[in-house]
């Protein structure tokens, strides 16, 4: 009986673990859909979500709660934004990934896709932090394709 239960907790760990993994890509397909009501549904009440460094489109060094989140991924799906997800690693309610962002804007510079990692730490199987930091690699194609937009 004892082995028993300890399979069934060993199950419901690995089935919870899987949900939450996918949450962020989950909220991201929403948003690609144009469903913000439902994308903020995968989010706490306090979230916050950051990119790193601040995209020109945020008003603050990060994003606080459902409305201020939503109106970002608003933005996202009216640029056309859609999101692959790579490399995804869960540790508990900590999961790293890899993305690549695609969108009209960034399309239009000539650097598209986008290619991101990213942190997010989940609360009840939803998102109450996202942190996306432009890879090492792309960074400095995004800052020359900025720099020659701004001459």
């Amino acid at each position: 009986m004892l082995a028993l239960a300890f399979v069934a907790s060993l199950s419901a760990t690995a089935s919870s673990a899987q949900s939450s993994g996918f949450v962020v890509e989950d909220a991201y397909a929403a948003v690609s859909a144009g469903d913000i009501a439902a994308a903020v549904e995968f989010l706490t009440e306090d979230a916050m979500f950051a990119v790193v460094p601040a995209s020109s489109r945020m008003t603050a060094p990060a994003l606080v709660g459902r409305e201020e989140i939503g109106a970002w991924w608003t933005g996202t799906h009216a640029d056309g934004g859609r999101v692959e997800f790579a490399d995804l690693r869960m540790d508990g309610d900590r999961a790293t990934f890899t993305c690549l962002y695609y969108g009209n804007k960034l399309e239009s510079l000539g650097v598209s896709p986008a290619e991101f990692d990213g942190v997010a730490i989940l609360r009840d199987g939803r998102i109450r932090v996202l942190v996306w930091s432009y890879s090492a690699e792309y960074e400095p194609r995004l800052k020359a394709a900025l720099a020659k937009l701004s001459q």
